[in-house]
């Protein structure tokens, strides 16, 4: 039963007291009609709750905005939300997602993450020797095509939700399908991520995929504590920043690898109204590895939580240790990802990371 307005509302009661939904939450779909961002296709999702995101359809089916009660969450670059039709992967030596990075949520992938690389694509037969893997793979300015939205109630509760398909394909080369579903409970600060990827062509095929979650102010400032799981639960590691922000640059962490089970994370403000978190909680079993990329330079002010398949090594490394997973013709990944915004003493109190 939602949370609505200070209190719990059956379907029938929210039901008499308006003629639609979309009075209290649903979901709209749009269009950038200006400038670069111009014609990208957006979802904007209200939950009822204050929680509202922007769900980027032809930037990858991400999340760009995110905000909760007003405050938002989520990191925005100089770029802004680009037209997939601008970008150019391998632009700027392979660097080309730099001229587009941007939003709370970017899919790294899907056969490759990290810096530009070379690698061989003797998989996939004699015509191609080697394959060029440019920044953080291509799968983040692919256009969707949108399979539906909507609400679905199931008793009293009920859920907005909207799903997609995005494919990366290339002749002599990866077939792969990526089908996502963002779901939101009606009245909640909760987001739930569910992915399946297939490869659908005939080849074995590398895989390699990260979640790259961007922070940004307010939520991130000197007061920010961020924790991340260890092998006794969870450890604070990270806790402002550690330069002036004329001398910060990259920083890049790993927590400890983990072998299956639900992992959390979560970056808390407990002096932002009121006090302010996001909780991340994902599959280990299929996302056992989690880096966080920070840098703190002024215009810049981000941290990255990131669950992903592999350790942030440079691609040639994995390759010689055999450290990337290659699909089967046919076979399937499923990740699933759970965040949930965190508001008020209370709640942050709820969340398994005592202060060291």
């Amino acid at each position: 039963m939602p949370f609505l307005f200070g209190r719990r509302m059956s379907r029938g009661e929210l039901l008499r007291q308006v003629g639609r939904l979309e009075q209290v939450a649903g979901i709209t779909l749009s269009e950038f009609a200006d400038g670069p961002e111009r014609p990208g296709r957006h979802l904007d999702i209200r939950s009822g709750g204050g929680l509202e995101l922007r769900v980027l359809v032809d930037r990858g089916f991400d999340i760009g905005a995110l905000t909760s009660g007003g405050v938002p969450l989520g990191w925005r670059s100089p770029n802004g939300f680009r037209s997939p039709f601008l970008h150019h992967d391998d632009e700027d030596g392979g660097a080309g997602m730099l001229r587009s990075l941007d939003g709370f949520m970017v899919t790294c992938g899907l056969d490759h993450v990290r810096g530009p690389a070379e690698g061989s694509a003797a998989h996939f037969g004699p015509r191609r020797p080697t394959q060029h893997y440019p920044l953080h793979g291509r799968i983040a300015q692919t256009p969707a095509k949108l399979l539906g939205q909507g609400e679905v109630w199931e008793g009293d509760d009920c859920t907005l939700w909207c799903e997609a398909e995005l494919r990366q394909t290339m002749l002599y080369g990866e077939v792969f399908a990526l089908r996502r579903r963002i779901a939101v409970p009606l009245g909640s600060t909760s987001i739930l991520i569910e992915d399946r990827i297939q490869n659908l062509g005939f080849r074995p095929t590398p895989f390699v995929q990260l979640y790259h979650l961007n922070f940004g102010f307010p939520l991130l400032d000197r007061e920010t504590e961020v924790y991340l799981p260890d092998a006794a639960g969870l450890a604070s590691v990270l806790r402002g920043p550690t330069a002036a922000p004329e001398e910060a640059g990259d920083e890049l962490y790993e927590a400890p690898p983990a072998p299956g089970g639900t992992r959390r994370a979560g970056i808390l403000n407990r002096s932002l109204a009121g006090g302010i978190g996001v909780a991340l909680d994902w599959d280990a079993a299929s996302l056992p590895h989690l880096q966080i990329w920070r840098n703190m330079a002024q215009g810049m002010q981000v941290l990255a939580i990131e669950p992903a398949t592999n350790e942030a090594a440079k691609r040639a490394v994995l390759e010689a240790a055999g450290a990337i997973r290659y699909l089967a013709p046919g076979e399937t990944v499923e990740h699933r990802l759970r965040i949930e915004v965190l508001h008020g003493a209370a709640a942050l109190a709820r969340f398994d990371a005592p202060v060291p």
